[in-house]
């Protein structure tokens, strides 16, 4: 009896020994189960394809500097990222740009550094300096700022940045409002009419490299109208009120190099355009903006020079609008490429090597040009003794042809010795020199024939 309790009670402690392997071998199973799923979840997570991300930027007037620069960032963005693109949004000014970026139509705007703009808003680079200009025609007698006085004068739209420009000179100048004959109207209108003579002169806050600005002053010249840039000279005076405002210098010829336009390096007032974005905008799409902008400065250099202008901003100057983080995370990151360190003096070299490649190349074509037209010469000449050869009469003519022929071959050996002509050029003459020794020996047996 008591084996057989006994015999049961193993029985029994068997197989809850067995379930109890089983379930602890199931669980093996399924932990095993659990990270070959999580370690193949997160390949296919980390190696997934994402949309990239659209940034929206307001740029200003179609086809203004600040337009034609971000076309040309979102062109080279298209072809070196594929996390972002950028769409370029065609606005009226700066303030609009503000509101819009507030409203959060647009993810990034360009602005002057002197917009207003609320605490949520960063900044992402310095792009170009805008310049304070005052074009009139010389027949206008406009010298200086106070001849504007009595004077019809076209300037930007009302409400625009541009028109309040225009008042911050006056201001220091004290034009009187009814004193000038100003008229509000678009830069386009404004150089027509000036151009015209329906207007005295033209206001404008633009960079000297500006395409409407520069086709002014070819239609100008096509007219053989004079113009004139009329100097901002108190412009230090006027930066000391507007500290956002610079003071800039426009060089003799600027515009004009036959004239020259202006006639002497001129003084006037700058204010910079600036990059800026809101402070909610994600900093891994603000970082691979900056960095494409930075990175390929060269390549939008080529497409449109005033983005050789771009610059880090002065985070130290007290007015200066803070950086976005992205912005920052790129210009302080730990460990920058060899190429990114030296990006100017590689563009340097770049150029460089490409212009001593192209003069070399040159150099290489006019010798080469040089040594066939000295070989084309050698070519003519035995061309003429065989025509020489085929009409003469006499074996005393013929012996004065052969001599000529042996001398042209002695001239052409040292001209190869001397590396004047190339060895396929040689070779083609030895061919035609040993033809037309043939034709002068066969005249010759033909005479003593005869």
């Amino acid at each position: 009896m008591a084996e057989a309790e006994n015999t049961v009670d193993n029985r029994l402690r068997a197989n809850t020994e067995k379930r109890a392997g089983s379930g602890y071998r199931r669980l093996n199973w399924l932990f095993v189960i659990l990270i070959i799923s999580i370690v193949v979840g997160g390949y296919f997570y980390l190696t997934r394809t994402q949309d990239p991300v659209i940034l929206k930027i307001g740029s200003g007037p179609f086809r203004s500097d600040s337009y034609e620069l971000m076309k040309e960032v979102a062109d080279v963005v298209s072809r070196h990222s594929d996390s972002l693109i950028v769409e370029v949004v065609p606005t009226r000014d700066s303030s609009r740009n503000i509101s819009l970026l507030n409203d959060g139509v647009v993810d990034a705007a360009t602005i002057r550094s002197d917009t207003p703009v609320v605490n949520d808003v960063r900044q992402i680079a310095n792009l170009f300096p805008d310049y304070f200009q005052i074009i009139a025609r010389s027949d206008s007698s406009i010298f200086r700022i106070n001849d504007l006085i009595g004077k019809r004068i076209a300037i930007p739209r009302f409400g625009t940045d541009e028109f309040r420009s225009f008042w911050i000179v006056g201001d220091h100048y004290d034009l009187p409002i009814n004193g000038v004959k100003w008229l509000a109207m678009d830069f386009e209108e404004a150089t027509d009419r000036l151009l015209s003579g329906e207007v005295d002169a033209i206001f404008t806050v633009r960079s000297l490299r500006d395409r409407l600005l520069l086709n002014l002053f070819e239609d100008a010249e096509l007219k053989r109208l004079d113009l004139r840039f009329v100097a901002l000279d108190q412009a230090r005076a006027i930066a000391i009120k507007r500290p956002f405002l610079q003071v800039g210098d426009v060089p003799k010829g600027a515009f004009v190099g036959k004239g020259p336009t202006p006639r002497v390096t001129t003084t006037t007032a700058t204010v910079d355009r600036v990059l800026v974005t809101r402070e909610d905008v994600d900093p891994s799409v603000i970082r691979e903006l900056t960095r494409i902008m930075f990175e390929h400065r060269l390549d939008l250099t080529i497409r449109f020079a005033l983005a050789s202008a771009i610059k880090r901003p002065d985070t130290e100057a007290a007015l200066g609008i803070p950086l976005h983080e992205g912005a920052v995370q790129y210009f302080t990151r730990d460990e920058p490429t060899f190429i990114q360190e030296n990006a100017e003096p590689l563009a340097l070299l770049v150029a460089l090597t490409t212009m001593l490649g192209s003069s070399f190349f040159a150099i290489r074509s006019r010798f080469v040009s040089s040594q066939k037209n000295r070989m084309d010469s050698y070519n003519y000449v035995l061309l003429e003794i065989a025509e020489n050869a085929r009409n003469a009469s006499t074996k005393s003519e013929l012996k004065e042809l052969k001599n000529r022929l042996a001398s042209i071959l002695e001239q052409a050996v040292r001209a190869l010795d001397k590396d004047a002509v190339t060895d396929e050029g040689f070779q083609s003459f030895s061919l035609l020199w040993e033809s037309v020794r043939e034709i002068i020996n066969d005249r010759i047996s033909e005479i003593e024939t005869a």
